[in-house]
């Protein structure tokens, strides 16, 4: 039942069927099919809505049997998914937090939900299962800029690195991750 949207509400529906020994039937009715009894049932549900005692203690008529609460407030999603998303919330602000991101950038420029979407959705973007680790290695390392350009090496070693050395391909500016998009030499490839 935990698994279930606003399972508080079905828990709370199936209590009180069962103290009042209700048999109740669900029936779908599309929506405005101007059905007089969902209409009916449309007003009662607004009103419910705007009632300023209701909405201010929201478990004060749940009838579930376990109410779990995040932050006092309860917690009406599939659990699983929810405590996932914790978890991922976690990782982002560890991630948020390495020092790479807050030497030359501010974490609010950074897209984390696109990050995370890039991170976890390994299946779209390979098709067969040998390429996948690799595949999350490159994202992970195009995500942190450690994608060996000539920048970064000259960044990593600058003994072995001149940092005066442009593009090997055009020699006409630093080879960045910004420059391989639009580089005049492999311009004309794409």
């Amino acid at each position: 039942m935990l698994k279930e949207s606003n399972y508080l509400l079905w828990s709370s529906i199936r209590t009180i069927m069962w103290q009042k020994n209700l048999d109740v039937s669900l029936i779908k009715v599309p929506a405005h099919a101007d059905d007089p009894l969902n209409n009916h049932v449309d007003v009662l549900a607004k009103a419910a809505h705007t009632d300023s005692h209701l909405s201010s203690h929201p478990s004060l008529k749940l009838l579930a049997s376990c109410i779990l609460q995040f932050n006092f407030l309860p917690v009406d999603m599939n659990i699983r998914k929810f405590i996932r998303d914790i978890f991922d919330a976690k990782c982002l602000l560890t991630l948020a937090v390495l020092p790479r991101f807050n030497s030359s950038s501010s974490i609010s420029d950074i897209d984390w939900a696109c990050t995370k979407f890039c991170l976890n959705n390994n299946k779209q973007f390979v098709s067969h299962q040998n390429g996948r680790s690799e595949f999350c290695g490159f994202r992970i390392k195009l995500i942190l800029d450690m994608l060996p350009t000539l920048t970064t090496l000259q960044r990593r070693k600058p003994h072995l690195y001149n940092p005066s050395w442009l593009c090997p391909q055009c020699n006409s500016s630093p080879e960045t991750l910004n420059h391989l998009w639009t580089c005049p030499y492999i311009l004309p490839e794409f």
